[in-house]
């Protein structure tokens, strides 16, 4: 943990320096709320691990810790909106059939990655991995650390725009998701925008599309939206079943289309994800 308050004695201490709140003044404190140790760069009086970078240490472990757990199935998700309310769909879905593991927050960085492989173990069936980018190579990286078995790509926009400069190098961001995939991986894309759809082109990737047109394997047909909320009907490879989404706005067809794509998928039933 990265939080004094959140310590306890299953959990240790991470002490990074900020901008304005150094990690190391409240070493103290995670020791008394019962972590055993702290993770630090400089030495303290209370028991701690010394490191030159808690953040390259912190990468190492959950490599470490991936690495150690073959049987653990990663989905990363990605996308220039709708990111945080797939993750929460999916893992309603995901948590019926099996221990998840998904941040509560939106833990989509260099850090918060890590943090979240962490929190995984022999226990964990599935987690499900947010990955936001404010540069070109973010999501390689992130990448590198979760070694995810499906991605999802959810669509490309003009979020961050100003960063990247222009929508196609946002669209090439997005697409390390699926560029950095194993060949046996499973690529879940979007039907949203006209990059998207083509990211898996050449590849020898199994894909999935989703959208709102009879050309992807799921699908919503016969939208209609009320009181502020879609209702429509999922078509998926096992049939047709009906939903009413509880959040409001038609932009949510689509995250919950991606889940449903992702839970189709790994098995689970239509009527189970409707």
């Amino acid at each position: 943990v990265i939080n004094s308050k959140e310590s306890n004695k299953s959990n240790f201490f991470a002490a990074f320096k900020g901008t304005n709140v150094d990690g190391h003044d409240f070493v103290k404190e995670s020791i008394a709320n019962g972590s055993p140790f702290a993770l630090v760069e400089r030495p303290v009086e209370y028991p701690h691990i010394l490191v030159n970078n808690v953040l390259e240490s912190l990468t190492k472990l959950a490599k470490f810790n991936r690495a150690h757990l073959p049987n653990l199935k990663v989905i990363g998700i990605t996308g220039s909106q709708g990111k945080t309310t797939t993750k929460d769909f999916l893992a309603h879905l995901l948590n019926v059939s099996g221990n998840t593991v998904a941040p509560i927050a939106s833990l989509n960085n260099e850090l918060g990655v890590p943090l979240l492989l962490l929190q995984c173990d022999e226990t964990s069936k599935y987690c499900i991995v947010e990955m936001g980018a404010r540069h070109k190579g973010d999501i390689a990286h992130l990448c590198e650390i979760a070694h995810p078995n499906i991605g999802v790509v959810l669509v490309v926009g003009q979020a961050h725009l100003g960063e990247f400069g222009s929508i196609e190098s946002i669209a090439q961001t997005k697409q390390e998701l699926i560029d950095n995939f194993p060949a046996d991986g499973l690529a879940v894309l979007g039907n949203y925008d006209s990059y998207t759809p083509k990211m898996a082109d050449g590849k020898s990737l199994r894909v999935i599309t989703f959208g709102e047109n009879t050309g992807c394997e799921v699908r919503a047909a016969d939208v209609e939206i009320k009181e502020g909320r879609a209702n429509f009907d999922l078509v998926t490879k096992d049939g047709r079943a009906s939903v009413a989404l509880q959040l409001l706005g038609a932009q949510q067809i689509a995250n919950a289309l991606a889940a449903a794509a992702v839970a189709t998928e790994l098995g689970m039933g239509i009527d189970a994800i409707a």
